[in-house]
């Protein structure tokens, strides 16, 4: 029995020190970040480098890009932090648009439909002109490349304005888990490497962080031409309650997403933003039986519009719904194995496979 005990300690202190060296091995290999601060009256930069924490402090107007690559300066930083995003969200006249949705992380993939779809070019930077690249939520979660997802986003943005385009990334499911502090789906590098900063998940996309603030100001129901993008759909009750897509993205970018409570007569519509049947949660197209025909024409009636495009609910392909009334954007990017983008030209709606070649839809 003794010999046995012995044996048993002796096998469990090996496989201690294994896993320990694993976990030190595993710490050693993250490289995360940059994440930027606004704190003091000046940025400040931290990011993990092959496991060891990184930062400067007061950082420069051409650091972001000089020492980061991040293709931006401290005054976009600025400007964003003070600047507040117009909650109508209505665009007309457009006649180029890119639609991708639930990235998931997969940075790589996300890249070379960008790049086969002439989004982007070999540099990662814009070449779509005055077109619109539309991302329909949930960049957040799942993968390991959120944040060069994040950064390459947030550059586009400034990019695409100065070429007469738009970048408009949706708020979806996850970026609100995220915001709120659920974590459920945060990959593990992000909690060690904020482990690393000595900083909670909860300041890495704070209000003072660069990207945190900018992740908070997302809308959740955008309208382009005659198509209202939203992340997982509309339900009926939204209609019933009498909202409109300016006073739901309001709301998120004040109370749910934002730094300030509801006012008391508004709770009842912020706690309905944030559940089943709101705009980031909704499954109703797909539950057989749960909608009509008819709901989704109403909806459509309600604001305008000849479709609805929602992410969310997961496809092998860009997919057509309702006799092409509600289209499905979530090709299953977030596998990391292929993806297919929405594409419109013209009027005309194309599916856009990872080769780069069009579908007609």
């Amino acid at each position: 029995m003794v010999r046995y005990l012995k044996n048993f300690l002796f096998i469990f202190f090996l496989l201690a020190i294994s896993k320990s060296g694993i976990a030190q091995e595993t710490n050693s290999k993250i490289s995360e970040g940059p994440y930027i601060f606004w704190h003091d009256g000046s940025f400040h930069a931290k990011w993990v480098e092959n496991g060891e924490l990184k930062t400067e402090k007061n950082i420069n107007v051409d650091f972001p890009e000089k020492e980061l690559g991040l293709g931006v300066d401290t005054e976009l930083f600025r400007s964003n932090l003070i600047s507040r995003p117009g909650a109508a969200q209505k665009y007309k006249r457009v006649s180029n648009m890119v639609v991708i949705s639930d990235i998931h992380g997969q940075y790589d993939l996300m890249v070379e439909l960008l790049k086969n779809h002439g989004v982007i070019n070999d540099n990662l930077d814009w070449s779509f002109g005055k077109g619109h690249l539309v991302i329909n939520g949930d960049i957040m979660d799942r993968g390991e490349k959120v944040t060069e997802i994040l950064w390459l986003a947030y550059k586009l943005e400034q990019q695409a304005m100065k070429a007469g385009g738009r970048l408009h990334f949706l708020v979806g499911n996850h970026e609100l888990m995220v915001a709120r502090d659920d974590l459920r789906y945060l990959h593990e590098k992000y909690i060690k490497a904020a482990e690393i900063m000595g900083i909670s998940i909860e300041e890495l996309y704070g209000f003072n962080s660069v990207l945190g603030h900018w992740i908070r100001q997302r809308p959740a129901i955008v309208t382009i031409n005659d198509l209202l993008f939203v992340h997982a759909g509309i339900s009926p009750e939204l209609i019933q309650r009498k909202m409109t897509a300016k006073s739901v993205n309001k709301m998120f970018f004040e109370n749910i997403m934002g730094p300030y409570p509801p006012k008391e007569k508004k709770e009842d519509d912020f706690w309905f933003l944030m559940e089943s049947n709101g705009p980031v949660w909704y499954r109703g197209y797909f539950n057989e039986g749960e909608i009509s025909d008819s709901d989704i024409d109403e909806t459509l009636a309600y604001f305008k519009s000849k479709h609805i495009v929602v992410g969310h609910t997961s496809f092998e392909t860009v997919s057509s719904h309702y006799g092409g009334k509600v289209i499905g954007v979530d090709s299953s990017v977030k596998n990391g194995e292929d993806g297919e983008v929405l594409i419109v030209e013209n009027g005309t709606i194309y599916r856009g496979l990872k080769d780069g070649k069009k579908i007609n839809f």
